[in-house]
């Protein structure tokens, strides 16, 4: 009871952590204008070092960078970092972090098609409802803006979804290690994906710059593409380097020791709470004048609360109790 009281704490504070990266991130997209993709691979990059350094020097390095599930973790993670960047551009932390909740849904499906675990009808029931309280959410901001948020937040809960699957069949995962290893191979993981994606995209974008205007001009993803200075160019350096160093590796340990407290689903029943912390500080900065003020209507908040239990309900369903509690309905109604 004593460890289920701790895991508690941690992974509240884990929650706040991570509302304090979130609304970092967007601060520094917004009001010192950070380029979203070198933002998002220095915070990668440091978030990596940080990690090693707090976890110490016995992961096996080889391994890791061998193993081709680790290229795709790592690039999984940057890009969903960058996607939710992109949706911070168009609506506030708080709404991208309800509407982010799709991920669980996404997660389910990927498990169904891809492990054979079916959904049960209340998991059915309750993605009905968060769908439902993501449209109310998104209802009244203009079209434009409502159908860019949502197509970013949906790719980065997409990409959260497969890391999450990569992440549960990886062989490194599975073996029993110590919170300080398991810092340590996420460190690697990150480190060595990010710095390989620095490298090509600089590349990229040193090639991009010999290429005619029109020819750039006429292509959307050569528009998008990061010049090699962006790389280098002292505010993303410096926004991946504080969030990274100073928030990011903090979450990552007190999000691996509560679920080493408790288990994953107690934490992901906390993390249904996330977007009132996330509300807090982003309310805050707003009062700092950091960005812009945050209003929630009663309706705002209606599509919250029912977008958070219906996560919440779901998450409850893959614990003991939950897989109880689902064979007492299927023999009260069969």
């Amino acid at each position: 009871m004593v460890n289920i009281y701790k895991g508690t704490l941690f992974s509240l504070v884990t929650m706040l952590m991570w509302a304090i990266s979130d609304t970092f991130l967007r601060y520094c997209l917004i009001e010192h204008n950070c380029n979203s993709f070198a933002m998002a691979c220095s915070n990668v990059l440091f978030s990596g070092l940080a990690l090693i350094v707090i976890g110490g020097k016995n992961t096996k390095i080889r391994e890791i960078i061998t193993n081709y599930q680790t290229w795709v973790f790592g690039s999984l993670q940057i890009f969903r970092n960058l996607f939710m960047l992109m949706a911070f551009i168009y609506i506030s932390v708080t709404q991208a972090i309800l509407l982010a909740n799709v991920e669980i849904i996404f997660s389910i499906l990927l498990a169904w098609g891809l492990l054979r675990r079916k959904p049960g009808l209340i998991d059915f029931v309750a993605m009905i409802f968060i769908l439902f309280g993501c449209f109310i959410l998104v209802a009244d901001l203009p079209i434009d803006v409502a159908i860019k948020a949502i197509v970013f937040v949906f790719i980065t809960s997409l990409l959260s979804s497969g890391r999450t699957m990569f992440a549960e069949i990886h062989h490194d995962n599975k073996a029993n290690l110590s919170i300080k290893d398991r810092l340590s191979m996420t460190g690697w993981i990150l480190f060595v994906s990010a710095l390989t994606m620095v490298v090509v995209a600089s590349i990229l974008g040193g090639l991009v710059s010999f290429l005619p205007q029109n020819i750039v001009e006429a292509s959307p993803f050569l528009k998008i593409v990061p010049s090699p200075y962006e790389y280098i160019s002292p505010n993303n350096v410096l926004a991946g380097l504080i969030n990274g160093v100073f928030i990011y590796s903090a979450a990552m340990y007190f999000y691996l020791y509560a679920v080493s407290l408790s288990n994953s689903e107690y934490f992901m029943m906390v993390h249904s709470t996330q977007a009132f912390f996330t509300y807090a500080i982003e309310t805050t900065a707003g009062l700092f004048l950091m960005l812009p003020k945050l209003s929630f209507s009663s309706t705002d908040w209606f599509a919250a609360v029912t977008i958070m239990l219906s996560s919440a309900c779901m998450i409850l369903m893959r614990t003991k109790r939950g897989e109880k509690l689902q064979k007492r309905i299927h023999k009260a109604f069969s």
